[in-house]
């Protein structure tokens, strides 16, 4: 179906698309459809302008877990437009190093670490540029995430973090933990 009707999807369904299809595939092991490289195609054939930045970053976080966890077991090899390492890299580069918010959880930790001699760094850019760790212990290789509610899923009707109910980590934070776990 997704060959049928991608042809007439906006930019945003289309990054929606393969966004869904890399995050399905790399968390829950779902094969990747036929019409995987068809949409990674009609995406080929747009512009950059074409697409808002958020569009951009979705595509950008697509191509990385394509390029991480599914390019060996994609079912064929996938085309990806010129301005993806570009426009939609920098996109994607600029949220992790500019959209960062200090809660004050990390401000309270990292002041513990300085009072105990720890070494740390708060807000620290992974080597590749692609993901900001909340607080990175160097001397022992460790990422200190604080995950408030915005990362989980509730399932009651409880809110998340008050102790009822249970909740489950969004794909989104699952994603972080899968890349920043390859690290």
């Amino acid at each position: 179906a997704a060959v049928r009707v991608a042809p007439g999807m906006v930019p945003q369904a289309l990054a929606n698309t393969l966004w869904a299809y890399t995050s399905l595939s790399s968390l829950r092991d779902v094969i990747l459809p036929s019409s995987y490289a068809a949409v990674w195609e009609l995406v080929c054939n747009m512009e950059a302008r074409d697409l808002t930045a958020e569009d951009r970053m979705m595509l950008f976080h697509s191509h990385l877990m394509h390029q991480s966890f599914l390019s060996s077991r994609a079912p064929t090899n996938i085309s990806t437009p010129p301005w993806l390492m570009v426009e939609a890299r920098d996109a994607w580069m600029s949220q992790s190093h500019d959209d960062v918010t200090v809660s004050r959880s990390q401000q309270e930790l990292a002041h513990i670490l300085d009072k105990l001699g720890v070494r740390h760094e708060v807000e620290h850019v992974t080597d590749d540029g692609y993901f900001s760790i909340d607080i990175y212990l160097p001397d022992h290789d460790i990422a200190v995430e604080f995950d408030g509610p915005s990362h989980y899923y509730s399932n009651s009707e409880s809110s998340p973090g008050d102790g009822d109910g249970t909740t489950t980590r969004t794909a989104k934070t699952e994603l972080r933990d899968l890349f920043l776990a390859k690290q």
